[in-house]
């Protein structure tokens, strides 16, 4: 069986609320024709960019409450796989609100849980992990209130003990017990990297630099968004970088997500490195002209795809 499956993992789901305000300025009364309402948290971005690209995500995440009710079945209206865990509490809301210049406020609940449902998740995704179509875990976003304070270690391990290639996109205590664990590979930006590292990294060689650290400590690819510059990757022996063409953006939140979406899906459908970062790139890019988070349509992507370019960097 061909192992195409991206198990997409969200600790800390949300209920997302987007709003483009074009006059938006506190203390100011704004008045807009709507919102845009979608399952929130950076691994739900990431199953819903996977399935728009034609791949196969499989969504798992804590869900509770009546707002995690509802973010169940919005996805299964989004027509994708999903296997949740649920837990008693209530499910996060977050509020996103984007001007006329394409910047974004974002306000996110922090989510809470207890110990109990941290360990019923690990459980739950080393269970599905054992299938043998899944190509990828991805491990995104934050860690909720009340987990372990080591997480996600364990997890990260015992998957790696199984045979699964672990992707992390997370940021602060989360992203440094992450590469403690050593994943397969990490998507990070650069100001995660650096506070990961404690280092500043103010030019290209410098990330180039931190990412050849990582991976001569045992992560086999390092992925690092530049932004509206592109991103680099790191392997072993390579660097490679992909340049998007100059956009105007609406709304740029999730396009990490999308990046991270564009490269695992590109690799499970057996894309090299090269090919796989341009795909990423795409999709992050195009996903900056649409609000509301992985909400471009598949069309749009390629033709931003045609337009980027991708280079190898001498050591």
């Amino acid at each position: 069986m061909k192992r195409e499956t991206v198990l997409c993992v969200t600790p800390n789901a949300a209920l997302d609320r987007t709003m483009v305000v074009p006059d938006f300025a506190i203390g100011h009364i704004s008045r807009i024709d709507g919102a845009i309402a979608v399952p929130g948290g950076k691994g739900l971005n990431v199953a819903r960019a996977v399935n728009i690209l034609g791949g196969k995500p499989l969504a798992m995440g804590l869900l509770g409450g009546h707002t995690g009710r509802m973010v169940a079945a919005m996805v299964e209206e989004d027509g994708y796989e999903a296997a949740w865990t649920r837990f008693d509490g209530e499910t996060r809301t977050c509020t996103i609100i984007a001007n006329r210049d394409g910047e974004s406020t974002v306000i996110n609940e922090a989510g809470r849980i207890r110990p109990a449902d941290w360990q019923a998740l690990a459980d739950d995704i080393c269970r599905t992990a054992e299938r043998d179509d899944v190509s990828a875990v991805c491990l995104c976003g934050s860690i909720p209130l009340g987990a372990p304070g080591n997480a996600p270690i364990e997890l990260i391990r015992r998957l790696k003990a199984m045979g699964a290639r672990v992707w992390v996109d997370s940021s602060k205590t989360a992203l440094a017990n992450a590469i403690r664990a050593r994943p397969y590979a990490i998507k990070v930006n650069r100001e995660e990297i650096a506070a990961a590292l404690g280092i500043a990294l103010l030019r290209r060689r410098d990330i180039e630099a931190a990412a050849g650290r990582l991976i001569a400590d045992g992560i086999s690819l390092v992925v690092v968004s530049l932004g509206a510059e592109g991103a680099l990757l790191a392997a072993e022996g390579l660097v490679v970088k992909a340049t998007p063409p100059a956009i105007q953006p609406i709304d740029p939140v999730a396009s990490g997500d999308c990046l991270h979406a564009g490269i695992v899906s590109a690799l499970a459908d057996g894309a090299g490195l090269a090919e796989a970062l341009r795909c990423g790139v795409a999709a992050g890019t195009v996903n900056a002209m649409y609000a509301g988070g992985a909400q471009f349509p598949y069309s749009h992507y390629q033709e931003i795809l045609r337009k980027t370019r991708v280079e190898t960097i001498p050591a």
